[in-house]
């Protein structure tokens, strides 16, 4: 755990040694008998052992604190500690050595070509999104299953979908949260768990050929964490391309709560190998899985929490900036008791957590690497984010954190006055209606005509899209089976299946031309808001 100091420890140590060696010095002026001053040679020695031991306690402190991981420096990544794990890259073509590190392996690849999973041409503009079997409305006694559907963007109809499970022996225990797409569109994940009649549960994500809706790989996790193993649940996935080199990456969440990890970057152009594991090693304590990359790609902003920060009455909770080419990280703190949601503005300038159980929303400044404000989230139990076109409205999904864990409306925050909840929409929050229920994350549609957000549905069988000329939901769309939804992505295909292009997902817009768009309409609001 990074410790923090506090210098006021060192001070009054050495406001004590300068006051001991002023009674020292008074007292070898006197007569060495002591008469004149009325202190004895035995009180002269006792003040100099106290002396020698505060100046002693001095030394050691400050040698520590030269030594210490404070957390507003740079942190080195650790390396795992020997442990009962295999330490052997396996010969299996896929493995490397960050893999191994952050334990997760290659189970089995399957043949995923075969037919298209729909017409392409007719539908060129998609959005993904997950469903499973746990919302409420599901009958207890019904089939469970796991898998993800496909939504035409534009006339929100469902044009495709598929389900998956590996060993029909077992039970599927976890349904899909996140779901993601690969920037270039040519591969989904999606991520469940199994569990044998009397064995462990057994996490999984499957790397899909969004073409066939196939698998094309399954991947498994069995990592080593806080001194022993821990097959962690799939959470969240975002993709991105970084903008300096080009790269595509795709980053795995695991764990569920206040403690998550470890997490893995993948690199789809290259057999989706882990490029970096970020385990407990290299950032710690590890929070709940919500990482988002920063719009330029070279950032990943990471959760630091834990159970015992969760239930702080301090803001001791925190955010890893973490650089994805060397690994090191700077610690953003005070965001809160258990950050959750991230959203960043396009010119790279802010970037604003959701602190789920305490109900705020925070504001990093980026340069400063710093919290400079925060304000209510117009919203009890908060969780994921999404901005409007101009960047001046902030959408704040209710889900009900750390509460009732049922929400169905939406905050609305502005972002560019006096940061804090809206009063000029009208009644506060935006009520969804239809089957919402603990309602997680949203995303912005990527055609400023459209000029809406979609909303998934943990406890609920439907996709909510609510039009930001009216502030009104205007559309359920329901899935296929009557499952649940989590994660999302916007795809255009406007080139064919050769062609495509992630456009924005939970973390915000990830296309170039989108995030160029949305920077310039937000650089003007923010001006004309300052002038």
């Amino acid at each position: 755990m990074i410790r923090h100091w506090r210098p006021g420890i060192i001070t009054r140590l050495i406001v004590l040694v300068a006051v001991v060696a002023m009674v020292a010095s008074a007292c070898s002026s006197d007569d060495d008998d002591g008469d004149a001053s009325g202190v004895s040679q035995a009180d002269l020695d006792a003040v100099t052992a106290e002396l020698a031991d505060a100046e002693a306690e001095i030394t050691s402190l400050e040698g520590q604190l030269s030594s210490a991981q404070v957390t507003t420096q740079i942190v080195q990544p650790g390396e795992l500690a020997p442990s009962q794990f295999d330490t052997i890259v396996p010969g299996d073509g896929w493995a490397n050595e960050e893999s191994v590190r952050g334990g997760l392996w290659l189970e089995a690849t399957f043949d995923s070509s075969g037919p298209d999973a729909w017409d392409i041409e007719a539908h060129p503009r998609v959005y993904f999104t997950s469903e499973s079997y746990s919302n409420d409305n599901y009958p207890d006694d019904a089939e469970r299953f796991i898998g993800w559907h496909v939504i035409d963007a534009y006339s929100k109809v469902v044009i495709a979908s598929a389900n998956y499970r590996y060993d029909p022996s077992t039970t599927i225990t976890r349904g899909p949260h996140g779901v993601g797409v690969s920037p270039d569109g040519k591969w989904g994940y999606v991520g469940w768990s199994e569990t044998p009649e009397g064995g462990d549960e057994q996490s999984y994500v499957g790397i899909i050929n969004t073409r066939t809706m196939l698998l094309d790989k399954l991947l498994k996790t069995d990592a080593y964490f806080e001194g022993g193993r821990r097959s962690q649940r799939l959470h969240h996935i975002q993709a991105w391309t970084h903008d300096a080199s080009g790269e595509e990456y795709v980053v795995l969440q695991w764990g569920f709560g206040a403690n998550g990890g470890p997490h893995h970057i993948l690199m789809p152009n290259d057999d989706n190998r882990v490029f970096r594991s970020i385990t407990f090693d290299d950032v710690r304590p590890m929070g709940h899985p919500f990482t988002t990359p920063s719009p330029d790609g070279q950032y990943l902003y990471i959760s630091m929490g834990a159970n015992w920060l969760r239930e702080s009455h301090a803001f001791n909770a925190g955010m890893a900036k973490f650089d994805i080419e060397t690994g090191e990280h700077e610690v953003i703190e005070e965001t809160g008791h258990h950050p959750i949601g991230v959203g960043h503005t396009m010119d790279g300038r802010w970037t604003y957590v959701i602190g789920g159980t305490s109900s705020n929303i925070f504001r990093i400044d980026n340069e400063t690497n710093e919290v400079v404000a925060h304000t209510s989230a117009g919203v009890a139990g908060p969780y994921g984010i999404c901005m409007n076109w101009d960047e001046t409205l902030g959408f704040v999904v209710g889900k009900g954190e750390g509460t009732h864990n049922r929400g169905h409306s939406v905050g609305v925050i502005d972002l560019v006055g006096r940061f804090r909840a809206t009063r000029a929409l009208g009644p506060q929050p935006i009520y969804l209606g239809g089957s919402a229920s603990s309602i997680e994350h949203c995303s912005l549609h990527p055609d400023p005509e459209v000029n809406e957000i979609w909303i998934s549905n943990m406890n609920g069988f439907e996709t909510i899209v609510v039009s930001l000329d009216t502030f009104k939901p205007t559309d359920h769309i329901a899935t296929p089976l009557g499952g649940d939804t989590h994660g999302m992505a916007f795809v255009w295909y406007d080139g064919g299946w050769d062609n495509g292009v992630l456009m924005g997902d939970m973390g915000g817009p990830k296309e170039q031309g989108f995030q160029d768009m949305v920077n310039e309409l937000g650089t003007a609001a923010r001006a004309a808001a300052e002038g």
